[in-house]
């Protein structure tokens, strides 16, 4: 488990660091990171979605998180948020817990949704999510899930957006960006926007370019790779 730090805004970079032995747990057969985006939370703590395979409990995946609260220095895993998910993301929501978006392999046997869990505890411990296994169909894939806005007057607890392709069984197709503003409580039809209807290999990674604009790179129909700006009024957003 490596990675790399710039203290020059990414012009240089360090040599690798290994932080496997402070992460990994020995019974575990494999961790790895995302993929996807991590966050710095409020407090200054640095986030990650991760991944582990158990090897004692028939090498089932388990979502988790590993944090650092010393700008990277050391880092903590936490436990399995879910058996059998993998590749997740993770967001701070407006009460300071945080959410993990995960990929679920129970949709290989059709009518697919994510998996959603919540910790106040950076991962020690976990609740289900009201809307786990229920609001986001997928076929099993990678997703994105970033803040947009943070709460503000007009949207009380800001803006996520989510990215993946939107049908519950393969093929990957329906490439679809989602915004919630309640925090991920619901995902309203009116701000949502198909990208790509036709199947294609499914992941994608949004980021924020400006205030009034998404980026989001995606692997499509028509190429391997596709970077499109999406401005915000095309989902709905009005101010």
């Amino acid at each position: 488990f490596i990675l790399v730090r710039s203290d020059d805004d990414g012009r240089t970079w360090s040599k690798p660091i290994n932080i496997t032995s402070q992460v990994k747990l020995p019974k575990w057969n494999l961790l790895l990171q995302g993929p996807g985006a991590g966050i710095c939370v409020r407090d200054g703590t640095l986030v990650f979605p991760a991944q582990y395979w158990d090897e004692s409990a028939q090498r089932l995946p388990h979502s988790t998180l590993i944090h650092s609260r010393d700008h990277g220095q050391s880092w903590q895993c936490g436990t399995g948020a879910r058996p059998d998910t993998t590749e997740a993301q993770v967001i701070e929501l407006t009460d300071g817990s945080l959410m993990l978006n995960m990929r679920d392999n129970r949709g290989r046997r059709g009518n697919g949704f994510r998996a959603v869990a919540t910790t106040t505890d950076l991962g020690q411990t976990w609740r289900a999510h009201p809307t786990s296994g229920k609001a986001l169909p997928e076929p099993v894939c990678m997703a994105s899930l970033i803040r947009v806005r943070p709460a503000s007057a007009a949207h009380p607890a800001g803006i996520l957006a989510f990215s993946n392709p939107a049908r519950g069984k393969a093929p990957r197709q329906e490439m679809t960006i989602k915004l919630s503003f309640d925090d991920g409580q619901t995902w309203p039809t009116a701000n949502q926007l198909l990208l790509d209807a036709l199947p294609g290999a499914g992941y994608s990674c949004l980021t924020v370019i400006d205030d009034d604009t998404l980026g989001i790179v995606y692997e499509g129909s028509q190429a391997h790779l596709v970077f499109q700006r999406i401005p915000l009024a095309a989902l709905g957003v009005r101010d």
